[in-house]
């Protein structure tokens, strides 16, 4: 994941965890040569999220 602004990178291991404070910038990015599942959960839900192309 990369996190901020600017954006700095958090690996994440297989079955890791983490979180992101309301408000962070954050894109997720898979850099394995297999598939990547990710279980977002956010509360309350943000309708204002803005999906944007990847720069990595």
């Amino acid at each position: 994941m990369y996190l901020g602004d600017p954006p700095e990178r958090r690996d994440v291991p297989r079955g890791g965890l983490i979180h992101v404070d309301a408000g962070t910038a954050l894109q997720t990015a898979n850099h394995g040569a297999k598939d990547l599942l990710v279980y977002a959960y956010g509360a309350p839900p943000d309708h204002g999220a803005e999906v944007l192309d990847s720069d990595f």
